[in-house]
């Protein structure tokens, strides 16, 4: 966190739901990806702090490699998102806000190594009729129960770690204790008792199954009670106390069986979700194959992708008609679907901001109405074409050169 100015507060991190992970490793992939960058990280440190009442992490680097400007260096480096989401369990947000005449936010969400969605708005990039309404940072900690100052300030009163990206080295299942409050002695003793020093540390509080959300899992309630005790304490009649046995950790078999369970119910939710649109499918058909407009979200990855098929070989969604199924043998299936912010898309691996769409889109007719067009990449969908008119978006999963239904995309802009 740096105050550039009285009037600039600027800073960044990294979210993640705190869950068991290495911080040493962590620690070790952040420096490896900003070495590559020939980043000086000689007197770098990466701090991890824990919300005081939430299992929720935030991740800080300091150092000359930030440089006066935070919000700027994580910015500029978003990738980290895609390194730290295949070390921690589940998704990972990298974010960066700054206050003052030059107030900017953005996030970029990335789950097993893969960018799921992204925002980023200026004080130049707010929708029309909406002044404030669109600093996605502060939305986002709206929708984890947050303040936006507790990201500014490290989570104050929540327990933290620091380690060098220089040599981050550590305990494992000490740091890891640390952060979900178990007492630094409790972790000492279980290393003198012969603990191999992470195989079973004592599990962070789980969050609950991941639904569809962004956030879901981010904002869990605190766990009742104070943190469990690795073991009972000696009685008081007792002339000579016994040493405290060490409390069960989760073993591999029921962390197992709680990821499975995890995933049943995003399955379930999914099937659910995808019934529901399969019920509202409109679509045109042309030379190409066909285009599917789809009533969801272009962060529903999982809902789209059956409706973007290169080539068609018996492969077609069930949820198309059956001749038209039969049609599209050898053709190709695209989707199209509305879109509230530019910043929902990216150019560049950066979220699409209206300056820059205003100096890269190209006028193209659609059905007699005039309209930008540019090719822009979906997260986790790959490229296409976004096509804005009026202040009204819409991607469709064909690049800018291919032909496109223009009444049918006409009247979905307009809708």
């Amino acid at each position: 966190m740096t105050a550039a100015t009285p009037a600039t507060l600027s800073h960044g991190g990294i979210l993640f739901p705190l869950d068991m992970f290495r911080p040493t490793v962590l620690a070790q992939a952040i420096a490896e990806v900003l070495i590559g960058k020939v980043r000086n990280i000689l007197d770098a440190t990466l701090e991890i702090a824990r919300h005081p009442s939430l299992p929720l992490a935030l991740a800080q680097i300091h150092g000359t490699v930030v440089g006066d400007d935070p919000a700027e260096f994580w910015r500029e480096n978003l990738d980290l998102a895609l390194v730290v989401s295949q070390i921690v369990p589940r998704q990972c947000f990298v974010y960066y806000a700054r206050t003052g005449s030059k107030a900017r936010e953005g996030f970029l969400v990335a789950q097993r190594g893969q960018a799921i969605a992204a925002d980023d708005s200026n004080r130049d990039d707010v929708p029309p009729g909406k002044p404030g309404s669109h600093w996605p940072v502060t939305r986002l900690c709206e929708q984890m129960r947050i303040s936006i100052d507790d990201l500014a300030e490290s989570f104050p009163g929540g327990p933290s770690i620091q380690l060098s990206l220089m040599e981050p080295r550590g305990n494992d299942q000490t740091l890891l204790m640390t952060l979900v409050g178990q007492p630094a002695a409790d972790a000492a003793e279980a290393e003198l008792e012969g603990d191999d020093g992470y195989d079973e540390p004592a599990p962070p509080p789980p969050p609950p199954p991941r639904g569809g959300g962004l956030t879901q899992g981010f904002g869990a309630p605190p766990p009742s009670g104070p943190p469990p005790s690795r073991g009972p304490a000696p009685a008081a009649a007792r002339p000579a106390p016994a040493a405290p046995a060490k409390a069960p950790g989760i073993t591999a078999i029921e962390d197992a069986k709680r990821r499975a369970a995890e995933r049943a119910v995003e399955q379930q939710e999914l099937q659910q979700r995808s019934q529901q649109v399969a019920k509202q499918l409109d679509f045109a058909e042309d030379e190409h194959g066909v285009v599917v407009a789809v009533p969801a979200e272009l962060s529903e990855t999982t809902v789209l992708q059956p409706f973007h098929v290169q080539h068609v070989e018996r492969n077609a969604p069930e949820s198309l008609p059956a001749e038209l199924r039969a049609r599209l043998e050898g053709k190709a299936i695209d989707f199209a679907v509305r879109v509230e912010f530019l910043s929902e898309v990216l150019l560049g691996n950066q979220p699409l901001a209206r300056p820059k769409f205003e100096e890269k889109a190209v006028a193209r007719d659609l059905a007699g109405l005039t309209v930008q067009a540019l090719e822009v990449l979906a997260p986790r969908l790959g490229a296409g074409t976004l096509l804005r008119s009026n202040g009204r978006n819409v991607f469709v999963s064909r690049r800018a050169e291919a032909p496109l239904p223009a009444a049918f995309l006409r009247k979905l802009l307009e809708g």
